[in-house]
């Protein structure tokens, strides 16, 4: 075993994968997050868990936010946004849902590596995460899709404090915001 110091390879991965990222893209991001009426989430595997984690913030800071898939998600309608997280892109569950909801007259928005994916040629807003995904490990020396994951992750808690201003919404508000039935 060796020692411990792999974080800093993460660290130094999580630094060039970010540090690419459009200031454009960020902005349009919140900004779509900002005018949404309410806000849908999903994702696949490890990518699904960073959905249901940006939901749960979301609802923390006063916005209507669901997760795809639950039984008490109601129905996407205009004025909604999508935010679909997918490092490929063309997951193909993702993409009959992201079709489903355009049909509705939802916003979709994709966080991925591969902005010309089949999910990226319906999204309205894409952010591209420079990594390696599952289906293509260049650029990564982590396994599987890990760095998208742990990028996607820190990307969207980034996003989480000028919303917190946007929507005037101090943290004490998000606590008593935090689910108390644990």
């Amino acid at each position: 075993m060796s020692e411990f110091n792999n974080y800093r390879l993460i660290l130094e991965e999580l630094d060039s994968t970010l540090s690419q990222v459009d200031n454009t893209e960020y902005e349009r991001f919140a900004n779509d997050v900002i005018g949404a009426d309410r806000i849908f989430t999903a994702g696949k595997g490890r990518s699904g868990f960073v959905a249901n984690s940006f939901a749960m913030r979301l609802n923390q800071l006063g916005k209507n936010a669901y997760v795809v898939g639950e039984s008490t998600t109601p129905s996407i309608k205009e004025h909604d946004l999508f935010i679909i997280i997918s490092g490929s892109g063309s997951t193909e569950h993702l993409r009959l849902l992201a079709e489903k909801a355009q049909s509705e007259g939802a916003k979709i928005v994709l966080l991925t590596t591969n902005a010309e994916s089949p999910i990226g040629n319906l999204a309205e807003t894409v952010v591209e995460l420079p990594a390696g995904t599952k289906h293509d490990v260049e650029g990564s020396k982590q396994p599987l899709g890990s760095l998208f994951e742990q990028a996607s992750l820190i990307f969207l808690d980034s996003v989480v404090l000028p919303l917190m201003d946007a929507f005037h919404i101090s943290e004490k508000t998000m606590q008593e915001n935090h689910a108390n039935l644990e």
